[in-house]
């Protein structure tokens, strides 16, 4: 694609899709900031299910990165 047209575009191109990583964290924050037990519950079985894919330490790092939110 021409450069131009790129750049003119851009402001309508759709993000990119978060890794599983990023899915991981931000489930984990919101697991964190639930303001209650059931909805804390369902974000932490978001995370788990997201995190299958993930190493150990990968998780390990969305760990501490959503302890860094709250």
């Amino acid at each position: 694609m021409n450069p131009i047209f790129a750049q003119a575009l851009a402001p309508w191109t759709p993000p990119p899709a978060p890794t599983p990583a990023q899915l991981v964290t931000r489930a984990l924050i919101m697991a964190l900031t639930a303001p209650d037990a059931e909805r804390a519950q369902e974000c932490a079985d978001m995370a788990e299910h997201w995190a299958q894919g993930l190493t150990v330490a990968e998780v390990e790092a969305c760990k501490a990165e959503a302890m860094q939110y709250v």
